[in-house]
């Protein structure tokens, strides 16, 4: 949503009245710089090609959007615009902002992503749709079919061009630019411009103006940023006493891969808290009901990877944890945004190694960030804090009884059966077992301290000190593969130790392979091509492929990682059923 950043408001932009009106209705009042600087240029009578640098959250989506609208016909009922966007989600989201704006208006909008019924589609888009949004491959079905005609397309608007092309889909959007109207404008918009996105500008645009948002402090200014220096082996750890640090947490865990995402969910729920995992091998299904509780706080905890959660639109996350530096910059920004939104504060917490902390000076550099050391909570920290909600518990217990006839009888039998030392003594084994028992099992760890980090790490094994990349082979549990059979067939191929392996997961169709990134190279060309499982193997660098056609198809199967695991009940100190405690305070100096 827009916020109200820079001196003058859409009333200065010469908006038609209708959607003015429904500006209004919604409290926008001032336009954010790249809504500024893109609207008048698109809405210009001449056919314009433009390129509006902007990262997420910068209110991008208005920017094109309130254009769009103005230009449709509305008494012209073929398609005059289409938006691509590179996952459901963020298709999801353009459609319901781009229909509250055009509120007043009689323009149609329809959605077109996989995962659903292409039937349903099909029978949409016969009746007719001025606007269009959907994902590469979805868009690319409909072409192929025929259900779709871009003949009368008037603008083709590429959002997070760049996102696109990172996963993989540049045949899906160069098919699509061969099937628009020749006379078509371009409107592409990106957060950071790589060669892919020259590629596009020089070869289908022409005479493209361009516009770029300021980097500085990006969706990060109601954002406390910290980073803790914590080896690979002891981040769930300290994820846990982070998140138990405070009793009202509600956010987003980052990682780097499906595995990982998996992992780190499962580990948490296993320990109690309500946390669910979101990642690319997931039903459409399965990953509607995960943001949908996650978005009614049916559990506060979601462990996703960056593109899983783009377009996931929740304005009152309390924390970002990323559980390692993502591999560019720019992701680091758009992971840090998903909380401090909406005018509230949030807090980003960044895990790394020892040869990270130059990366996040680097960061600081270039976005003028502050990000400052942080330690881990102590077990100590956690017990004071699980000790205050002990009391808080008993309080809330005491006083909701009081006015009970049953617990007053119930009292009185108690009271002539057991001491009063007796039932302090089962009072206190109560709470101890019920908010302090389960942190005995970290308190041995000993964290370092993020200003003078512990030089006993220094000597982790290398894949501590180093990024990970997860791989996947063509070859599963369908071809008679176990993962004894895989990890042997990585040990003779000669270029990589057992030991080197972070994990190896195979599923029916898919072996997925989590190795140090500096390996990469070396074990493709070693496995590329070699028979495994009688099959000619091939590998690829995984990518969280959200956008494309199906939702469980054969490449993205969702039965991989658990991916329709349901959220445990977080340890909700003061609340017998699971719910959260609105009186509960941060206990907790960042």
């Amino acid at each position: 949503m827009p916020e109200k950043l820079l001196d003058g408001t859409f009333k200065n932009l010469s908006l038609a009245p209708n959607i003015a009106r429904a500006l209004d209705t919604l409290g926008f009042l001032k336009p954010t710089e790249i809504q500024s600087k893109a609207i008048p240029m698109l809405l210009t009578s001449k056919k314009v090609d433009f390129h509006g640098q902007a990262q997420t959250g910068t209110g991008k989506t208005l920017a094109f959007g309130i254009p769009l609208i103005q230009t449709i016909e509305e008494s012209n009922h073929t398609t005059q615009a289409l938006i691509v966007a590179p996952t459901r989600e963020l298709v999801v989201q353009i459609c319901q902002s781009l229909k509250s704006v055009a509120q007043y208006m009689n323009i149609s909008i329809e959605s077109v992503y996989g995962g659903v019924s292409m039937e349903d589609q099909i029978r949409a888009l016969r009746k007719g749709a001025h606007i269009i949004v959907g994902t590469p491959g979805r868009l690319n079905d409909h072409l192929r079919r025929k259900t779709l005609n871009l003949g009368t397309l008037k603008t083709l608007v590429l959002d997070e061009a760049d996102i696109m092309l990172d996963m993989g889909f540049k045949e899906e959007v160069d098919e699509i630019l061969k099937h628009a109207s020749n006379d078509r404008q371009i409107w592409l918009f990106s957060a950071t411009v790589k060669q892919g996105i020259h590629d596009i500008m020089k070869r289908h645009m022409k005479n493209p103006v361009s516009v770029r948002v300021s980097q500085q402090n990006v969706g990060t200014s109601n954002t406390s940023q910290f980073f803790s220096v914590v080896p690979m082996r002891d981040r769930i750890a300290a994820l846990s006493r982070f998140i138990d640090s405070v009793p009202e947490f509600y956010g987003f865990i980052f990682c780097q891969t499906k595995i990982l995402t998996a992992e780190v969910a499962e580990h948490l729920m296993r320990r109690g808290y309500k946390a669910n995992a979101l990642h690319g091998d997931m039903s459409q299904v399965q990953r509607n009901r995960v943001i949908k509780r996650f978005k009614q706080k049916e559990f506060t905890i979601l462990v996703a990877t960056d593109v899983a959660a783009r377009g996931i639109d929740v304005s009152d996350t309390t924390h970002v944890i990323n559980y390692s530096l993502p591999d560019d910059q720019e992701s680091y920004v758009h992971r840090v945004g998903r909380t401090g939104r909406a005018g509230k504060e949030g807090v980003a917490i960044t895990f790394v190694n020892h040869s990270d902390v130059r990366r996040i000076a680097s960061l600081q550099r270039m976005f003028k960030l502050t990000i400052n050391p942080l330690d881990v909570p102590t077990a100590d920290t956690i017990a004071q804090v699980r000790i205050k909600q002990a009391t808080d518990y008993l309080a809330a217990t005491i006083a909701h009884q009081e006015n009970a006839t049953l617990y007053h009888a119930q009292l009185k039998t108690l009271a002539s059966t057991y001491s009063q030392a007796e039932l302090a003594h089962v009072v206190a084994s109560f709470l101890d077992e019920k908010f302090l028992g389960y942190i005995n099992s970290d308190q041995e760890i000993k964290f370092a301290s993020a200003n003078q980090p512990s030089q006993n790490y220094s000597s982790d094994s290398s894949r501590e000190n180093s990024g990970l990349q997860e791989i996947y082979l063509n070859v599963g549990s369908d071809d008679g593969l176990s993962q004894q059979d895989v990890i042997d067939f990585l040990k003779k191929s000669s270029t990589i130790q057992e030991n080197q392996c972070e994990k190896v997961k195979v599923i029916k169709r898919r072996t997925f392979i989590v190795i140090p990134t500096e390996l990469v190279s070396a074990v493709k060309s070693a496995l590329q091509g070699q028979t495994l499982g009688g099959r000619k193997v091939r590998v690829d660098l995984t990518h969280d492929d959200l956008g494309s056609s199906q939702g469980g198809d054969n490449r993205r199967r969702s039965d991989s990682f658990g991916g329709n695991r349901r959220g445990g009940d977080r340890r909700q100190g003061g609340s017998s059923n699971g719910k959260r405690r609105s009186n509960s305070k941060r206990e907790y100096s960042y």
